[in-house]
């Protein structure tokens, strides 16, 4: 069994049928990979060990922090994007800690580099089973509030946060874990669009139709990556249907908005067969302006 070191650590394809109205858009659609295919044991449940303190800030990574001060805290758990744990996921983390709650980066990716496609070492359904591992672990401790754990995370890390929000995808995942409390997702895609990726035979959802935590959905008007029209008329029909999703499109923003370290990069995308540009432009006034209003949001739903 796989271990990873966590002081105070706590870290597809497609079906025929179309997921791009609300009516399909249901948990049920990842059976098949979740276990059929058998993504969560692909990997050893994680193994958790004691954690550390607040003060010790270096090697961050799976480790939770702690505000100066004393009592039980509410805990977000910062989830990267497919490339590698980078320095904005650490900024979300001293922010959140700034604003009183215990904070953790949570690298989902088990310490591989990347895990984009079509080369993803740690499938969707092994991240998600790890994310509720994780909870189950924090209801040992007694300095985190096991009934206030929320997620964040740019692109993938968001798009698990959709997952954490169905109780469907809970029951054949981890139907024994405490539950987040709520999700937020800075430039996510809610769907992968038919022809996304080689050999994609059907949109793939990533929010669902029996979301029953509050869920925060962030986009960016000049993201590529995703359909953002398209995400947006499925939010609004969800948001009739009174699921509690929120959504906010800043303008001007890329994908990876908040990415110091790929501002400026550029690279060709597939989306329905068709070739897309890609840029990255980071924004520091929306990058802060989105993690207040994403702490905003989890300070609402206590």
């Amino acid at each position: 069994m796989k271990k990873i070191l966590t002081y105070f650590y706590l870290l597809f394809f497609c079906s025929q049928v179309s997921a791009t109205s609300p009516e399909t858009m249901s948990p049920s659609f990842w059976i098949k990979f979740f276990i059929d295919r058998g993504d969560i044991k692909a990997h050893s449940d994680l193994v958790f060990e004691k954690p550390i303190v607040y003060n010790n800030d270096r090697n961050y990574i799976n480790k939770i922090f702690l505000p100066k001060a004393e009592g039980s805290f509410p805990l977000i758990v910062v989830m990267p994007n497919c490339g590698a744990v980078d320095i904005h996921d650490r900024n979300f983390m001293k922010q959140a800690l700034q604003r009183g709650y215990a904070a953790m980066v949570f690298d989902t990716h088990r310490g591989f580099k990347l895990n984009c496609p079509p080369q993803r070492k740690v499938q969707w359904g092994r991240m998600t089973k790890d994310a509720y591992d994780l909870t189950t672990f924090l209801s040992t401790q007694p300095s985190i509030d096991i009934n206030r754990i929320y997620s964040v995370g740019g692109s993938e890390g968001g798009m698990i946060g959709g997952f954490l929000s169905s109780p469907g995808i809970k029951k054949f995942t981890a139907p024994n874990s405490p539950r987040f409390k709520a999700n937020a997702s800075f430039y996510g895609c809610a769907v992968f669009p038919y022809g996304t990726f080689a050999n994609q035979t059907a949109d793939t959802p990533f929010m669902f139709n029996d979301t029953d935590r509050p869920l925060l959905w962030l986009m960016g008007d000049q993201d590529t990556e995703c359909l953002i029209d398209e995400d947006i008329k499925i939010i609004k029909k969800f948001q009739n249907q009174k699921l509690p999703i929120e959504y906010h499109v800043y303008k001007g923003a890329t994908h990876c908005w908040d990415c110091v370290n790929k501002n400026g990069s550029k690279k060709n995308m597939t989306r329905k067969g068709k070739t897309v540009p890609v840029i990255y432009k980071f924004d520091e006034t929306i990058t802060n302006e989105s993690i207040k209003r994403t702490i905003d949001f989890f300070d609402k739903h206590k």
